[in-house]
């Protein structure tokens, strides 16, 4: 059973393993928590006494809101619960503040960094509701302040996540009381509320507020879209076309920050799947600007790889590669140093996978697919022979398997193929550790689940799966 493998990988020399299985898990029944809930518990908090790997820290406090979250769906009380996680705060709280004071932040950060990731995706999977986001509520009020500006950025960020909620996260008593920037935040999200999604996105794109001010504006129409998505609210196609030329104006502001631009892409994702797939409309300005020589390239390759839907228009895709493709492939080129800001690598590889998929069934890039997919592959493998996976390759593996999950509705045999044999040549990299096949086994059982059984065939050769002729291979 699960649960059994859980407590054996908990009670082994690397215990870490059970954290990688246990926070992927969905919702569960508490009989099968129990198996292994003190001794994970008990594991995670080992990493915070003595912190070596950030990725280790990192994914113990992923443990330790993952546990929060399952016990609190169980149906255990509040205040009971509150009283078993109130110490792992603690001890999270005491491991951030003695990085600090041993200078270093910047292992701090890059765990942060990670967790922040995780918290998103796993919030945004699940859709957490109030309650279930009281663990890290309690913790970044505890952190908030600790550290030079680059901590208080990502902390922010996590703070935000939660702010964002429809139902703000409960207030965490006595001695976790909210401070006055909070109370303005939540105020401000309260009114933001009341409000269409397009006069939220009409006060974002008013550079008059404050960066803070317009990131919860910006954060609120994602969060509507979203809704409209899941079908929880009904926005009218109507107001959804007026979005468009609104948000063309936003992406081409300037000064505007990472963070902002960052849920920009999420907003631009959703509109423009609503206008192609249900409206079948082009927006051929947003190609436009991708495709633009004047538009900075990690922001065009940004937003070309939060395009979730089928880019099937030859109009649209071959503009964008022209201007994308060259760009990608030589930054491709494995970064050489871990402890420095590797975004822009990340960011490249999650675009060079999307830009594969959606040229793999055009004749006319079928060497471009493989000079792609042979370059990933290489790349890989060199950071893998210089002991670069857990800050490089299991986050870009992680970033895949999120590209996957939101693409998969609309894979034919071409993309099955491709996936499948982008896969078997990544597992077999040499020296790969456990910890990242594990994130390519996972992709692999999402696209084996995801994609409809006509559309499965194996590739057979080693051309088959870049969907090339024999001549076309040599």
């Amino acid at each position: 059973m699960l649960g059994d493998c859980i407590l054996t990988l908990a009670n082994s020399k690397e215990p870490v393993k059970a954290f990688h299985v246990f926070i992927d898990l969905p919702p569960v029944y508490k009989s099968f928590i129990d198996k292994f809930l003190h001794k994970i518990l008990e594991e995670a908090s080992n990493v915070f006494l003595d912190p070596y790997r950030v990725e280790d820290w990192s994914l113990a406090l992923q443990t330790f809101v993952k546990m929060w979250i399952q016990l609190l769906s169980t149906g255990m009380r509040f205040e009971l619960l509150r009283a078993l996680m109130e110490i792992r705060v603690s001890s999270v709280v005491n491991s951030v503040i003695d990085l600090v004071n041993k200078e270093k932040e910047q292992f701090l950060v890059q765990g942060l960094e990670d967790f922040e990731r995780f918290f998103s995706r796993d919030m945004n999977l699940y859709h957490y509701a109030k309650d279930q986001c009281y663990f890290v509520s309690a913790l970044v009020i505890k952190i908030d302040g600790v550290g030079s500006h680059l901590t208080k950025e990502i902390v922010r960020k996590i703070k935000m996540l939660v702010t964002e909620q429809d139902n703000p996260a409960i207030k965490p008593q006595d001695d976790l009381k909210n401070s006055r920037e909070e109370e303005f935040d939540r105020g401000w999200y309260d009114h933001l509320k009341n409000l269409s999604s397009l006069e939220v996105l009409k006060i974002f794109a008013s550079t008059e507020l404050e960066d803070r001010s317009r990131e919860i504006a910006i954060r609120r129409v994602n969060a509507l879209l979203s809704d409209h998505t899941l079908k929880k609210v009904k926005i009218d196609i109507a107001e959804i076309r007026k979005l468009q030329p609104l948000l063309m104006s936003c992406l081409k502001e300037e000064g505007i920050s990472d963070s902002m631009f960052k849920v920009l892409g999420q907003v631009v994702n959703y509109v423009a799947y609503e206008m192609l797939v249900y409206q079948e409309e082009t927006c051929y300005e947003l190609r436009d600007y991708i495709a633009s020589s004047e538009t900075e390239f990690q922001r065009a390759v940004y937003i070309f790889q939060c395009l979730t839907m089928a880019l099937v228009d030859d109009d649209f895709v071959i503009p964008v590669m022209e201007n994308l493709f060259p760009e990608i492939i030589t930054r491709l080129n494995p970064p050489t140093e871990l402890l420095v800001d590797n975004s822009c690598w990340l960011l490249v590889f999650r675009a060079a996978f999307c830009a594969a998929i959606h040229l793999i069934e055009d004749p006319g890039y079928a060497k471009s697919v493989k000079e792609i997919a042979h370059k990933m592959i290489d790349s890989i493998r060199e950071l893998v022979e210089r002991e670069m996976e857990v800050g490089l390759v299991r986050r870009a593996f992680r970033d895949v398997e999120s590209i996957v999950k939101k693409q998969l509705e609309w894979y034919s045999t071409s993309q099955y193929k491709l996936v499948k044999g982008l896969l078997w040549r990544l597992y077999a990299i040499k020296g790969m550790k456990w910890e990242s096949k594990i994130v390519l086994w996972r992709i692999n059982v999402i696209v084996e689940r995801g994609v409809k059984e006509v559309e499965k065939e194996l590739p057979e050769t080693e051309f088959d799966w870049l969907n090339l002729t024999d001549d076309e291979f040599e």
